[in-house]
């Protein structure tokens, strides 16, 4: 497989979740050393922790532009649907950071409840930082929300809520610390429960999310329904049915079984089939990978392990026994439950020996059912000498 350059979408994405994602880090590094200081000259060591939260997720921001420089690559010999699995396996583990951020957080101040060694001091600089945190990192979680939305991506949607993690680890020094200055110290544990819950709560959802992925979980049953519903009212089409759909990160795989008249040519089937891949993508445009398998015939009760009608050069050796019969000009093949229905055209009027023989042929294969035979017709083109 040749591997072809990244698209014009898939740069324009990549770009999107690299810049929002490098902003992002930056202010996570500002403000991680404007919190780790001021928590050391305050001797509050709930906003040093605030501060080395903050630095965890600009190392949570530099995993996420390594998974981003690698879920674009173009599919290869290796990953021929592509690599944008990389971005949902990049979810889960975010979310499983939320998890973890949210046991620990849980942990550590009911730890302080239970032994009453709450260590949050009183200082006004302090509440003034953390306040500042929680500015910075909701507008930080706000707008990379915003472009995770657009461009589709969950694992920025990730990044986004570990960055509200942040903002809420801020939240509950500045309770404490405020709290702290009115002489309830316990107010900053009771927040912090409620917060460690919430960040968990969405971390537990992301990283569900990003396995069910993984396990190729289908759409929702009205999404299926109307891509269902597209294909039946196509024309030419008789009934559908083995639907499947799975995703990879933002795109959507789909196959499905579409059933059509068995008598059509195969240009008739595959230009039905063009045209339903066409439909479809009109309805969900993140649809990346179509494959429609044409029936002749409802094939949902198929026996795989039943003997199978022969192909072509079976049928023609088989017909050559039969001399009479044997002299067609043209033959169409028809399968209808594992049977063959022939269409021999011939060049002359065929003779009453041509036709014992093919009752003789129908006799003489169980998987033989009809043998049309038929004189050639004149036929007309553009190009008039042609058919001269």
């Amino acid at each position: 497989m040749t591997t072809q350059k990244i698209s014009p979408q898939a740069q324009a994405r990549q770009k999107a979740i690299r810049d929002i994602t490098v902003y992002g880090m930056i202010m996570d590094a500002i403000l991680s050393a404007i919190k780790i200081a001021t928590g050391f000259i305050t001797m509050s060591t709930a906003l040093v922790a605030d501060g080395l939260h903050s630095l965890s997720d600009m190392v949570t921001d530099i995993f996420v532009l390594i998974v981003n420089r690698y879920a674009h690559n173009d599919p290869d010999d290796d990953h021929p649907y592509g690599h944008a699995r990389y971005e949902t396996v990049g979810t889960l583990i975010l979310g499983l950071s939320l998890i973890t951020v949210g046991l620990f957080m849980a942990n550590n101040y009911l730890m302080q409840l239970i032994n009453n060694t709450i260590t949050t001091h009183a200082s006004t600089w302090a509440l003034a930082i953390a306040a500042l945190s929680i500015a910075g990192k909701e507008w930080q979680y706000r707008f990379t929300l915003k472009v995770a939305k657009k461009v589709r991506s969950t694992l920025l949607e990730a990044n986004a809520w570990h960055s509200r993690s942040d903002a809420f680890s801020s939240v509950v020094v500045l309770f404490g610390i405020a709290a702290t200055l009115y002489g309830y110290p316990q107010v900053e544990v009771i927040a912090a429960l409620f917060v460690a819950y919430l960040i968990a709560r969405m971390g537990t959802k992301m990283a569900w999310g990003a396995l069910e992925e993984l396990m190729d979980k289908g759409l929702e049953k009205g999404q299926q329904d109307a891509l269902l519903d597209a294909l039946v009212r196509i024309p030419s089409i008789i009934n559908v049915h083995q639907l499947r759909t799975r995703r990879m990160s933002n795109h959507i795989l789909l196959d499905a079984h579409v059933q059509v008249a068995p008598d059509i040519s195969v240009s008739e089937g595959h230009q039905i089939n063009e045209f339903a891949m066409s439909k479809l993508r009109k309805i969900e445009p993140d649809l990346k990978d179509i494959t429609l398998h044409i029936d002749h015939e409802e094939d949902d009760d198929f026996n795989e392990g039943g003997p199978l009608a022969p192909l072509r050069p079976e049928i023609e050796a088989y017909l050559a026994r039969y001399v009479h019969l044997n002299r067609y000009h043209e033959m169409t093949v028809h399968y209808d439950q594992q049977t063959v229905q022939l269409v021999l055209l011939f060049e002359a009027t065929p003779d009453a020996a041509c036709y014992e023989d093919c009752n003789a042929a129908i006799a003489g294969a169980t998987w033989l059912t009809k043998i049309s035979l038929i004189q050639p017709i004149a036929s007309f083109s553009d190009n008039a000498e042609d058919d001269q």
